[in-house]
């Protein structure tokens, strides 16, 4: 048996923006407000669908800049988002001066009327938040025949989004045949708490029965036990898309207390769900109809206190008369009681006074003491200021030969670094070295000299980039004259060319730079070139060798 829930929601194409709408009712501008403040009860709003309000007084300035501010509110998890027509929302923008990128032709700055939130040829429309709608309710009201929609944000993984489409859910009972389901539409934030209701109210379970949910958010996934009726669904079971068809079973625990049909497992936990059973979804409104009335009650509370007041106004000013000369007849009584004090502080003053004449001799006594202290203090600081002066003279020589041991330790730790640092090179090429067969010749050198200039071919060569093929002997041959790769490689190792290592032939020179041009080490090619030519003023190249 398969039944299908009418969803809450609306699968209406909706493109993200913002709404604003206006109305003429007959209902009172105070009626409104309380209606918004109450959180638009649905007695309230078949009363504002069926009877056109009044237009609000308040000014479109203030709207203007109201509505801008609520606009730009962001989706957050949990806010409720209202549809309305996009058409509708376009004129209100127009109507109060919000600015708009959408271009919808009108022919006038006229009042959009009521809010219309659903056009049987209209399929473009809009959300407004929560706050806005109860601003543009207060302010416009709703068209006739209109129902306000209310959609949830729901955080999915990829951004915090409008939920558009209600999940399927597929309940059942605990253990029950596969056959034997309902499909229920839920928002992912609907809490486990009416999930269960639902379940406990198409089964009619008892309400001295208990009961506990066990879901899985597909069919191939495992069961979980959902004791936190507080929680919503989708966070429980990770519910990530509005296509998701998750499976919702209820267990009913007998009179002994004793769970037994947990679905599809052996291990049976005896755990009981905690929190209320939730009988409304969270798109129903909860305000009473009490409350509806709540403000004239007041109103009425405050009249009659009104009244009241001035009833008792005689009688409360006789009974401050009477406070008055009570209050004066204690401020009599109290001056008494001053003046025998005063008598009381005049014969104190006189007995402080003869205090007062003892204190000063015995603080002359005092005096006399604390100088010959002085004398004594000044004695010893004098004492002292010779010992730190003999002291300071000691620490400084200390000072003096530990700075003088601190420099020699820093010479030596500066010293075996610097062994430290040729050893690890002198490592590094060992343990890196390569043979080459230049022309027949025999080279040995390290793969860090190779690699020195990072642009040379050489170093292109043997980046690891290149698979090489080795000679028998395992050198590596390059078809080039090897009489002058020595000082390509002691160029390599020590970055330069030391002075006078280059023997004064330009011939040999112009056969080096051929080598250097080879094998692209720039640096020795540059400085080959400002050994064999110079350019003078007339603009003339000379040799140099």
């Amino acid at each position: 048996m398969q039944v299908d829930s009418e969803p809450t929601g609306t699968n209406s194409s909706i493109n993200s923006g913002s709404n604003t709408n206006n109305n003429n009712t007959t209902i009172s501008n105070s009626e409104v407000s309380k209606a918004v403040h109450r959180g638009h009860t649905r007695s309230f709003f078949g009363k504002m669908a069926a009877i056109p309000t009044q237009h609000s007084n308040t000014d479109l300035s203030t709207q203007k800049a109201i509505l801008e501010q609520l606009f730009l509110k962001k989706e957050i998890e949990g806010d409720f988002w209202y549809v309305v027509v996009a058409e509708w929302l376009e004129q209100l923008k127009r109507y109060t001066g919000i600015s708009s990128s959408r271009k919808f032709l009108y022919h006038s700055r006229s009042h959009p009327g009521p809010i219309i939130t659903r056009r049987d040829y209209a399929h473009t429309v809009d959300v407004v938040h929560e706050d806005a709608w109860r601003m543009l309710i207060q302010w416009y009201g709703i068209a006739e025949g209109h129902r306000p929609m209310k959609l949830v944000v729901y955080a999915y993984s990829r951004a915090q989004e409008i939920e558009h489409n209600l999940n399927s859910f597929k309940i059942m009972l605990a253990n029950a045949p596969a056959e034997e389901f309902h499909n229920v539409r839920f928002s992912k934030l609907e809490k486990v708490g009416h999930l269960e209701w639902k379940l406990r109210d198409i089964y009619q379970i008892h309400k001295n029965e208990k009961s506990r949910i066990w879901a899985k958010s597909d069919s191939d996934s495992e069961w979980q036990l959902l004791l936190d009726r507080d929680k919503s669904v989708g966070k429980a079971l990770m519910i990530d898309s509005d296509f998701t068809r998750p499976i919702i079973a209820m267990e009913i625990c007998k009179g002994d207390g004793v769970w037994r049909n947990s679905p599809g497992s052996s291990d049976c936990p005896q755990d009981t769900s905690i929190g209320p059973l939730y009988e409304r979804n969270i798109f129903d409104d909860i305000t009473s109809n009490w409350e509806v009335d709540i403000h004239e009650q007041i109103d009425h509370l405050g009249k009659s206190m009104i009244d009241n007041l001035h009833v008792n106004f005689n009688a409360f000013v006789q009974r401050a008369k009477e406070y008055v000369d009570e209050r004066d007849t204690n401020l009599r009584h109290r001056e008494r009681n001053l003046c025998m004090r005063e008598n009381y502080v005049d014969n104190m003053e006189k007995t402080m006074k003869e205090k007062e004449r003892k204190l000063d001799s015995a603080l002359q006594d005092y005096e006399n003491l604390i100088r010959i202290n002085e004398e004594k203090i000044e004695a010893f600081e004098i004492e002292h200021l010779k010992k730190m002066e003999e002291m300071e003279v000691a620490f400084d020589r200390r000072l003096i030969d530990m700075n003088k041991q601190r420099d020699e330790f820093e010479r030596e730790r500066e010293n075996f670094h610097h062994e430290l640092q040729k050893m690890s090179e002198m490592y590094r090429i060992q343990e890196n070295k390569i043979k080459l067969d230049i022309g027949g010749q025999q080279f040995s050198t390290s793969l860090t000299t190779l690699t020195r200039d990072s642009s040379s071919m050489l170093a292109a060569m043997f980046s690891g980039r290149h698979q090489l093929k080795t000679e028998p002997d395992g050198s590596h041959f390059i078809d080039r004259d090897g009489t002058h790769f020595r000082y390509i490689l002691n160029f390599l190792r020590d970055g330069c060319i030391k002075e006078g290592t280059l023997p004064p032939s330009e011939f040999i020179l112009r056969e080096l730079l051929a080598e250097a041009e080879f094998y692209q080490i720039s640096g020795l090619v540059e400085y080959l070139n400002t050994l064999l030519f110079k350019t003078d003023d007339s603009g003339d190249t000379h040799s140099l060798v």
